[in-house]
């Protein structure tokens, strides 16, 4: 299968509609070289702006904490390998669900307002995202455990791996051969 190349409004609307109020951060960054771990401290770092000039969401812990290029808050200031060594990898199929599980904030996605259409459109939308950085594109989490029947109406994330100062966050990389992405969700109790 070859995943189509979403355009700027698509990848708009996708963040929109998933996370319109969650606390996330969703940004992406360029690849540098062959250490994608390096490219997504960048990203942390806020030190790199989206190589498409694309949309991004930075509400992670505080929808008002204004950030800027160095702010690495909330995130661990981790060492590339250490970084690496954080995440797993996954395949494309749990990437969509966690990116799902951010909008739901913690909680099982099928506790997402609107229904099983509504959880299912939004699902098509994790697809459009994860379009951005093509078919040969890598995922890593730092998620280790989840339930469900991994559908869009059951999945849930038990375990997993913080990267923040923050009570609760877990979240998704895509890194492609030109890109990296970052989608993050976390938020104090």
């Amino acid at each position: 299968m070859i995943a189509l190349t979403p355009s700027r409004d698509d990848w708009a609307g996708a963040l929109a509609s998933l996370y319109e109020r969650s606390r996330v951060l969703v940004a992406a960054g360029p690849r540098t070289g062959e250490d994608w771990a390096h490219d997504v401290n960048a990203v942390l770092n806020r030190s790199v702006e989206d190589p498409r000039g694309w949309p991004a969401v930075d509400r992670i812990g505080s929808e008002t904490t204004p950030r800027g290029p160095g702010d690495r808050s909330p995130f661990h200031p981790y060492e590339d390998d250490v970084l690496r060594g954080c995440l797993e990898p996954t395949d494309r199929a749990t990437g969509r669900l966690l990116l799902l599980s951010l909008a739901a904030q913690f909680r099982n996605v099928g506790e997402l307002p609107g229904g099983s259409v509504h959880r299912h459109a939004l699902f098509e939308m994790t697809g459009t995202l994860l379009a951005r950085f093509g078919d040969d594109a890598t995922y890593w989490t730092c998620v280790e455990d989840y339930e469900g029947e991994c559908t869009p109406d059951d999945f849930y994330v038990n375990e997993w791996y913080g990267l923040t100062d923050l009570t609760r966050d877990f979240g998704v990389v895509a890194v492609s051969d030109d890109e990296v992405g970052v989608f993050w969700f976390g938020a104090d109790d």
